[in-house]
C-alpha cells in the first residue's frame, strides 16, 4: 500500500500544485481534509478551501514548481522533502509582487484514508522566502569585541 500512497501524494503535488489542476484535487483529496501549516494558520479544513489556497499561491507565483527531493512511506503516511521555486509576480500573503525568483525547501506529511488525502502537515521556512524576495533582512550574528577565554592578543 505504501507505493500506492506515494503515487497519490506525488500526483497531488505534480498535478494539483505544479499544474493547478483542480480535478486532481477532487480525485485525490477527502472533502474534509485537514491542514496544518504555521505560515497559513487561518487555512481551514476542506477541499474547497485548499483549492483556493493553491490558487492564491499560484497567483502570487505563477511559475511555482515543486520538486520532490525525497519520499518516504510508512503505514498510511507519506513524507515528502521538497524544494519549490517560483517568481513573485502577484500578491502573496498581502505582499505586492517583487518580480524576484526564490527557492525554498520544506517537508510535507500526508495522511491517507481510503486512498485519499485526509490530513496534511507542512513545514517550510517563510523567512528564507522573504529574504530572497528582498522583503526581510538576513539575520546577522552580532560581532563580539571580547576575546574567547585563553585567546592571545
Amino acid at each position: 500500500m505504501s507505493d500506492e500512497h506515494k503515487k497519490i501524494a506525488r500526483k497531488f503535488l505534480e498535478d494539483g500544485w505544479n499544474k493547478g489542476k483542480e480535478k486532481a484535487i477532487d480525485e485525490l483529496m477527502s472533502p474534509k481534509c485537514r491542514f496544518h501549516d504555521p505560515v497559513f494558520p487561518s487555512l481551514t479544513s476542506g477541499m474547497e478551501n485548499y483549492k483556493e489556497h493553491i490558487r492564491n499561491c499560484r497567483n502570487g507565483f505563477p511559475d511555482l514548481k515543486f520538486t520532490i527531493e525525497d519520499s518516504i512511506a510508512e503505514r498510511n503516511e507519506v513524507v515528502h522533502h521538497w524544494k519549490a521555486h517560483g517568481t513573485h509576480r502577484g500578491t502573496f500573503l498581502g505582499m505586492p509582487a517583487t518580480n524576484k525568483s526564490a527557492t525554498v525547501s520544506g517537508t510535507t506529511i500526508y495522511r491517507m484514508e481510503r486512498g485519499k488525502l485526509a490530513e496534511i502537515w507542512v513545514d517550510w521556512n517563510l523567512l528564507s522566502l522573504l529574504e530572497q524576495l528582498g522583503l526581510a533582512m538576513p539575520q546577522m550574528q552580532p560581532q563580539s569585541s571580547e576575546q574567547p577565554a585563553g585567546a592571545q592578543r
